[in-house]
């Protein structure tokens, strides 16, 4: 999810029409300008160079688990119909990317699902396989806990913390917040305990490497 507001004007948004390296590229209608959302930024226009700012509210989920929580959800349809969903089965059981893309980076398989991120002027991946059940990495000036249920279906939401001082530690398989008595709650994944003391949310997205890779070719893997 980004923000709409740039160079203090608020912006809307369409999809452009066009792919850039298999990945959505939108527009604006404001100044016309088109913005990669894999590559993070405004990729022509007014805006050219102009990064998206991340927020840390997006989420995915599967249908059977969305209209458990949200039973009054309404969808949206043209004409009271939903397209058929076999074009997604195809490409969500095929190994190569959309329409015949694949990964020039052989560091992961095309379709490995990863969850991505930019910081510091810098892109990152983590494979899913290596963040279920919980994981901490130390970037330096920012340290993350990212959490998926094992065995999570690809359309689980990678839930993610971020702290600029103190670490996430596991003892027993909990997890906990520096010494701020914080705890992981796998149930509800969030950190209980005193709000003000406990971490805040980290902005990235769940994706395939391809998608992530052919448009941030210096990417870190991370494991």
């Amino acid at each position: 999810m980004y923000d709409r507001v740039y160079g203090n004007k608020e912006i809307n948004f369409e999809a452009s029409g066009g792919l850039i390296n298999a990945s959505l590229v939108m527009r604006d209608f404001e100044t016309d300008s088109y913005w990669g959302i894999m590559k993070g930024e405004s990729i022509g226009g007014e805006f050219k160079g102009t990064k998206l700012k991340e927020l840390p509210f997006g989420k995915k989920a599967m249908w059977k688990d969305w209209v458990s929580e949200y039973p009054n959800t309404v969808v949206l349809s043209v004409d009271g119909r939903e397209d058929s969903d076999a074009g997604y089965q195809r490409y969500f059981s095929s190994p190569e990317g959309f329409r015949g893309s694949v990964a020039e980076d052989d560091r992961l398989r095309t379709k490995e699902p990863i969850f991505a991120f930019h910081w510091q002027q810098q892109s990152y991946a983590i494979p899913h396989s290596a963040i279920e059940g919980g994981k901490a990495f130390d970037l330096g000036e920012v340290k993350l806990f990212l959490y998926r249920p094992k065995g999570a279906a690809i359309f689980h939401s990678t839930t993610v913390y971020q702290s600029a001082r103190a670490g996430f530690n596991s003892v027993d398989g909990v997890w906990t917040y520096g010494d701020s008595g914080c705890r992981f709650d796998s149930s509800t994944a969030r950190f209980d305990g005193n709000e003000a003391a406990c971490p805040q949310r980290f902005a990235g997205f769940d994706t395939f490497w391809y998608n992530w890779s052919l448009n941030n070719p210096e990417t870190k893997l991370l494991r």
